[in-house]
C-alpha cells in the first residue's frame, strides 16, 4: 500500500497558515510543498492560486512503489489524485484477453476523476510502473467543497475536462496507431 502524508492544521502552538505534513509523527513538509507539487504540472499550474492554495488544504501526499495497483477498474473511487512524479499504466479489462495497457500517465495528469463523478466507480486500472508520489484529495470532501464553493468547483472542473480530454485523445492515438498495424493484434 502507499505511504499516506497527512496534514496537521494547524501547527500547534505555531503560525496557523503553516500546514506540517507528517509521515510516523515526523514533519515531512509544509503545505507550500503540497501547492508546489501541485503548480509543477499541467493540471495545478492552469489553476489560479487560491485554488491551487484551497486544493493544497485539503490535500495530502501518497507515495506508491512499482507494481502497485493504485486503482482497479470497476471498484468504487473514494479520491483524486495528480501526478507528481513517476509513471503509471492505465489498463483495460477486455474480455478474452485480460489487462490491457492503453496509455501511460505521467506526472501533471490526473487519476481517480472517477471520484467527482457518479456512479463513482474507476472506468480502468491504474498500476504503477516506477515509484510514484500523489496529490491526493478525498473524493467525498471535494464534492462537499465544489459544491459550497461555485468558483473552485468551476476552476476544478474545467482542468477536470481538460484531464478528461487528454485521456480520450492519448487513448485514441494509441487505437489508430495498434490498427493501423495490420499484421499485429490491437491487444
Amino acid at each position: 500500500m502507499g505511504h499516506t502524508f497527512r496534514a496537521q492544521w494547524p501547527v500547534p502552538g505555531g503560525d496557523p497558515d503553516r500546514i506540517v505534513w507528517e509521515k510516523r509523527g515526523h514533519p515531512m513538509s509544509t503545505r507550500s510543498t503540497v501547492d508546489n507539487a501541485l503548480a509543477s504540472g499541467w493540471f495545478g499550474a492552469g489553476l489560479t492560486d487560491a485554488a491551487r492554495a484551497h486544493l493544497a488544504d485539503m490535500a495530502h501526499l501518497t507515495s506508491y512503489p512499482i507494481g502497485e495497483v493504485v486503482i482497479r477498474e470497476g471498484q468504487a473511487i473514494d479520491s483524486l489524485a495528480v501526478v507528481v512524479e513517476g509513471r503509471l499504466a492505465l489498463r483495460l479489462n477486455v474480455p478474452g484477453r485480460g489487462a490491457v495497457t492503453v496509455l501511460t500517465i505521467e506526472p501533471g495528469d490526473v487519476i481517480g476523476w472517477s471520484a467527482l463523478i457518479p456512479p463513482h466507480r474507476a472506468t480502468s486500472t491504474i498500476v504503477v510502473l516506477e515509484p510514484t508520489s500523489v496529490v491526493e484529495l478525498e473524493g467525498a470532501a471535494l464534492r462537499a467543497r465544489l459544491d459550497e464553493d461555485p468558483i473552485l468547483a468551476a476552476a476544478v472542473l474545467w482542468r477536470l475536462l481538460d484531464a478528461v480530454a487528454r485521456r480520450l485523445s492519448a487513448t485514441r492515438t494509441q487505437l489508430l496507431d495498434l490498427f493501423a498495424q495490420p499484421d499485429r493484434e490491437p491487444w
